[in-house]
């Protein structure tokens, strides 16, 4: 039901507390919001000079018909330095300052998306010090503005965890009907159990462990009666595998609320990812049943 190799990704190292909408914060409080146009300069010179990617520069000044004919004295638009923050991805970034994530990853030619890193600088593709830029956070407006500090508990910041369960479930039930493979790990290839639970939360910025034996190490404990949509649901003895590892976890599911659960299963001919109605009423997974981890935070 899952890779049994010994060779895993990174494990999980955001501060999951802090996840939700993007913090708005400039990678430089005092970061000029325009340049002033010399003889001889062109948008390429400008962005080297100044350590800019060039397409960000091109994206921030959508009013230049013509990029390669800038005159002396003209005003060109810096783009919007922002540096990434704990539990940050590129949708949030985009959701927060009203963007697409794609103009975000054509400003940023290179990044990977899924490997964010705290304190990175992305550019965004939006003259520095305009609204956009300056925009609150989602949820944050009706409370002041500022932005809420890592452990708080306040209630924008419980929406928007809450929201991104549901962003995680949504994206999950798009691999529908993807095949099972074992050992696999995307849509090309098919899924394993562990593999499909990687690359869904992967795709949110959130770095899962491959298999399923470590993915039930991370998080903390969730009993039956506390379960939430987004948390991640264990099997033991699922396969013979399962006496390679202390706590016999072979097999991972998502649960999605009122007893269900998404999951990639080899069972019925390698079905692939299905939904799995009233999990704890199935005698199978009832008897098999380990546990469950949050590895979102509530």
């Amino acid at each position: 039901m899952r890779r049994p190799s010994a060779w895993m990704l990174t494990t999980l190292t955001l501060s999951f507390v802090a996840l939700g909408h993007a913090t708005v914060l400039a990678a430089t409080q005092n970061q000029p919001a325009t340049y002033t146009v010399r003889p001889g300069d062109t948008l390429y010179r400008i962005a080297e000079a100044r350590h800019l990617p060039l397409a960000a520069l091109e994206l921030a000044n959508p009013q230049l018909s013509n990029p390669n004919e800038i005159v002396a004295g003209q005003q060109v638009a810096l783009p919007t330095a922002y540096a990434v923050q704990p539990g940050d991805t590129v949708d949030l970034i985009a959701k927060a300052h009203d963007l697409a994530s794609s103009a975000i990853l054509q400003a940023n030619p290179g990044i990977n998306p899924l490997d964010l890193m705290i304190g990175q600088t992305l550019y965004l593709p939006i003259p520095a010090g305009s609204a956009s830029a300056q925009a609150p956070t989602a949820g944050s407006s009706s409370t002041g503005g500022a932005a809420a500090t890592p452990g708080s508990s306040t209630a924008p910041q419980q929406a928007s965890r809450a929201q991104l369960r549901q962003d995680i479930l949504a994206y999950a039930k798009s691999f529908l009907g993807t095949p099972y493979c074992w050992g696999g790990d995307s849509p090309k290839t098919g899924f394993d159990c562990s593999g499909f639970v990687a690359y869904v939360f992967g795709h949110f910025g959130m770095k899962l462990p491959r298999e399923s034996h470590d993915q039930a190490t991370v998080g903390a404990p969730v009993s039956v009666s506390n379960l939430e949509p987004g948390d991640l649901l264990f099997f033991t003895d699922t396969d013979s595998y399962a006496s390679l590892y202390p706590n016999h976890v072979t097999h991972v599911g998502i649960y999605m609320g009122n007893g269900a659960m998404i999951e990639s299963s080899s069972a019925h001919n390698g079905e692939g990812v299905v939904i799995v109605q009233n999990v704890f009423q199935n005698p199978y997974y009832v008897a098999h049943y380990y546990g469950a981890r949050d590895v979102i935070g509530s």
